[in-house]
């Protein structure tokens, strides 16, 4: 603005106040729009707040230091270096040619600008148009809660039938590893196996144990990114199709890109909630047949596939009230036998260790060994187990979890090849007709990280309803008119049209960052439009016809709207292109903005200014005069 006064013979102390003046309202108010919608951000919950809240805090305080500088430093700055611009007569600067340079496009804006004035109805037609088609191409984006970050390293869970030995559990891990060493992409292998469960008395007594002797993890390490042309997802599905498809065995991944954003490590987990442990079991069955061939769904399992092989116990309380044996007693008996008791501690130094007494693995292991298992009697007898109980094989449950009080069984699934949003929806078309034929007291929710993603999305959308209250009230205390902040605020829908072609040009779904991307959209957008309006507020002060005012206001701020946008676009642009580590988080927000801002320029340039003489009501057609 201080460039064009001095272009207009303006001494360069006057160009740069009445520069600065002209605009330095216009400037504050799209400022404090741009740390509006970073404001709710600051206060959202979840692992949403712990990716919004840094970013919000540093955005903010950087606008407000640029606000300080761009009406402090820069017009005197700027006077300084115009001045030299300008010092040689008759020899024209870079800065000189460069506005002379711009007087086609400025004159080509005006005519184009003159004709969509004549045209409004066409114009914004055209816009809502294109504002719904864009709503029609959602389907086809896809969501997903966060972008699957490549990763160095993939971890396998092994899961072998329970009450496989520690060393059957050995011989699949030497098999799996033995493939993996054949696939180029990996540079290391590492597994680990659980403890033989009689090493371990807890997992005897609870009925499992974190890490049982059938259970073992594998580490995977790959060769770095640049050295692979494949990703770490793509690596996983070739370890999937290679390793050995063996009876009971079961190899499941992890999501080491969620885990390490602190978000559920499951894409997909739907509980099923209830009272009968076993009644959740059938159920739980029947929602693994019917999804598991849900296009993308990998490793469909629930955390009660496998029961752990037991022998129940039934004591017949009339033969051991006989006997004078009571039901506690038993029991204790049948546990020194098999868990065994602390009979002592052995001490050496300063350690202690416990003396555990119980049979040997021989005299315990087999059901004729539990039958015989001798019970002392009041009358200093003994009785074998079987004569005051009954004893048969049987399978309980490795654990049951509770939520809520509830008993709660988790169905999960990996997924490949498709976004989460896709695959949950065919679930939830498959479990219709689950949930309509579930007894009274059972229900089923979604977990996992499609419940994390509807959370944010919902926390998103009320940032992002609640930034836009705030920027309504900055334009309408900075215009002092309630109508021409919903006249900039027209942009913000509509650069939705230039955020779905952003994404589906570069095939990224919506997610957390295009959420986040899109609220700040809400911001960046409206600047342009609030100079623009302010600006043509001012020429209006001056008693101009109307039609003359907005064709002017708007042709002599074409180059800062232009120059504003470009900047914008330059500075996001190698966020948006990165392909370094960790820019699968930053793209997609830069691409939504990128998207967005080309979309609200052009809108800015043509929607705003029809909009604003539709508001003024300001005639562009000659009236038609009859006779």
């Amino acid at each position: 603005n201080m460039f064009r006064h001095i272009e207009e013979g303006e001494e360069r102390g006057t160009a740069a106040k009445k520069g600065a003046s002209e605009v330095g309202m216009a400037i504050t108010a799209s400022t404090l729009t741009t740390i509006a919608v970073f404001f709710p951000m600051m206060f959202a919950s979840g692992i949403t707040g712990k990716m919004t809240r840094a970013l919000a805090l540093s955005i903010a305080f950087s606008l407000l230091a640029s606000l300080f500088v761009a009406l402090t430093v820069v017009p005197m700055v700027a006077s300084l270096i115009f001045k030299k611009a300008r010092a040689k007569e008759g020899r024209k600067g870079i800065l000189s040619q460069s506005g002379a340079q711009f007087e086609k496009p400025r004159r080509l804006y005006r005519k184009w600008l003159q004709a969509a004035l004549k045209k409004r109805g066409w114009v914004l037609g055209g816009a809502l148009l294109a504002f719904v088609l864009s709503f029609a191409l959602f389907p086809f984006l896809g969501t997903e809660f966060m972008p699957a970050q490549d990763q160095d390293m993939i971890i396998l869970n092994v899961y072998l039938p329970v009450g496989s030995s520690l060393d059957e559990t050995d011989r699949v891990v030497a098999m799996a590893e033995d493939v993996l060493k054949g696939i180029p992409e990996i540079s290391s292998i590492s597994s680990q196996m659980g403890s033989q469960s009689e090493d371990n008395p807890s997992d005897l007594a609870g009925g499992f144990s974190t890490t049982g002797p059938n259970e073992a993890l594998i580490w995977v390490g790959l060769v770095d990114q640049d050295k692979r042309s494949f990703s770490d997802k793509e690596v996983t599905e070739k370890i999937r199709a290679r390793l050995p498809k063996l009876k009971g065995v079961k190899f499941e991944s992890m999501d080491m890109s969620q885990m390490m954003m602190g978000g559920s490590m499951t894409p997909i987990d739907i509980k099923v909630f209830g009272k009968d442990i076993w009644r959740l079991k059938d159920l739980a069955d029947n929602i693994v047949e019917r999804i598991q061939d849900v296009e993308g769904l990998r490793d469909v399992t629930h955390s009660l596939s496998e029961g752990k092989p037991e022998y129940h116990i039934r004591i017949n309380r009339e033969e051991a009230s006989r006997m004078g044996l009571m039901a506690g007693q038993v029991a204790g008996a049948i546990q020194t036998s098999s868990l065994g008791r602390i009979a002592s501690r052995f001490r050496e130094g300063d350690e202690e260790v416990d003396i555990r007494v119980r049979f040997k693995k021989q005299y315990r292991d087999d059901i004729e060994d539990i039958r015989n298992i001798p019970i002392p009697t009041p009358r200093n007898t003994m009785i074998p187990l079987e004569q005051i109980a009954s004893i048969t094989r049987g399978e309980g449950p490795i654990r049951i979890t509770r939520e809520n009080q509830a008993r709660v069984i988790s169905v999960t699934a990996n997924i490949a090849g498709r976004d989460l949003g896709s695959i949950a929806r065919d679930i939830q078309m498959r479990l219709d007709a689950v949930e309509r034929g579930l007894p009274s007291g059972y229900f089923i929710e979604f977990g996992g990280q499609y419940e994390e993603m509807q959370e944010a999305f919902i926390i998103m959308a009320g940032a992002f309803l609640l930034a836009i209250l705030l920027v309504y009230m900055i334009m309408a205390s900075q215009f002092e008119s309630f109508k021409h902040p919903f006249v900039i605020m027209f942009t913000i829908p509509l650069s939705l049209i230039g955020v779905v072609l952003a994404l589906l040009v570069t095939g990224k779904p919506i997610s957390l960052p295009v959420m986040i991307g899109f609220v700040m959209l809400g911001g960046i957008a409206v600047n342009n439009g609030i100079v623009l309006v302010d600006y043509i507020n001012q020429v209006k002060k001056r008693g101009t016809d109307i039609k003359e005012v907005i064709l002017e206001a708007c042709t002599l701020r074409l180059r800062p709207v232009l120059i504003t946008a470009f900047t914008t676009i330059l500075g996001m642009l190698p966020m948006a292109l990165s392909a370094s580590r960790g820019s699968e988080m930053r793209a997609p927000m830069a691409i939504t903005v990128v998207g967005g801002l080309v979309a609200t320029t052009l809108l800015t340039l043509f929607v705003i200014p029809v909009l604003y003489s539709l508001f003024e009501r300001v005639r562009f057609k000659p009236k038609k005069v009859r006779g």
